[in-house]
């Protein structure tokens, strides 16, 4: 009996490290989330003189801002200390804002990417060159993100998996 006890206790640790890993990545989203704001305010400050390029550029700003708070918020996930009750929670709850974070993140994205083309195309000169590297960089950074997705999808319902079958014990 203690064999199978402490066999779940390291299963538990195990996952528990693989869910605080996915919380890092969920931080690191949320970081580079304001590093592109950070990039936004000092492309604001060089095309200071173009109205139509700072008014886009803020607006793009304000809708990566409130994605960031809204949709990239860990409230309510991250806690001091876990028990295979609360970790399960924990994974319920972390599922559902990946439900929310997925659903809408392409359409920030795209919505900033948007904003920051008339940069794009007076600092690219050409306009058909700004214009296919915006479209590019939407499909690229679209794909990557659903692979993304997909990745921490199967990671997710196997530490469900997982649970469940050390609470059976």
């Amino acid at each position: 009996m203690k064999l199978n006890n402490s066999k779940t206790k390291d299963d538990f640790q195990k996952q528990l490290q693989t869910f605080k890993s996915l919380l890092k990545g969920s931080v690191m989203a949320k970081l580079s989330c304001f590093i592109i704001i950070i990039v936004s305010l000092k492309i604001i400050y060089l095309s200071r003189d173009q109205t139509l390029e700072v008014v886009l550029l803020s607006i793009g700003i304000l809708g990566l801002a409130y994605y960031m708070i809204k949709y990239l918020s860990l409230i309510g996930i991250k806690q001091k200390s876990y028990t295979q009750t609360s970790l399960i929670s924990s994974i319920s709850t972390f599922k559902s804002y990946m439900k929310k974070r997925k659903k809408y993140e392409m359409y920030f994205m795209s919505f900033w990417m948007l904003s920051i083309l008339p940069f794009a195309i007076s600092f690219l000169e050409l306009k058909g060159q700004a214009i296919l590297v915006t479209i590019c960089y939407i499909a690229v950074s679209s794909y990557f993100g659903n692979l993304a997705y997909k990745k921490v999808d199967k990671i997710v319902e196997g530490l469900e998996t997982e649970m469940e079958i050390i609470n059976r014990f």
